[in-house]
């Protein structure tokens, strides 16, 4: 729950002047991201590995494409961080059985 709220206040802040939140909202969704990789397991029923290294590379992608100027990359590198979470919570149990 804590990783949506924080996922949901980092996207807020593109749209709407949040103090702090609105200059490290990357970086929010960076640490939403790691809360919700830390908590939550894979979903037994998909296949885990495509998606768990679909999460890393796109991961990675968005953090390199905000030090490193790649041209398409780091203008939307929020966008993909936000895919990768996406794609995490889309792959993983909601459930703590």
């Amino acid at each position: 729950m804590v990783s949506l709220v924080i996922a949901i206040v980092a996207v807020l802040g593109l749209f709407v002047e949040i103090p702090i939140v609105s200059d490290y909202a990357f970086w929010f969704l960076v640490g939403a991201l790691l809360v919700w990789e830390g908590v939550h397991r894979p979903n037994p029923k998909i296949r885990v590995r495509v998606w768990s290294m679909l999460t890393i590379v796109l991961l990675l992608v968005a953090i390199v494409g905000v030090f490193v100027e790649i041209p398409i990359i780091t203008d939307y590198a929020f966008w993909i961080l936000a895919a990768a979470y996406l794609v995490s919570v889309g792959s993983s149990g909601f459930s703590r059985n």
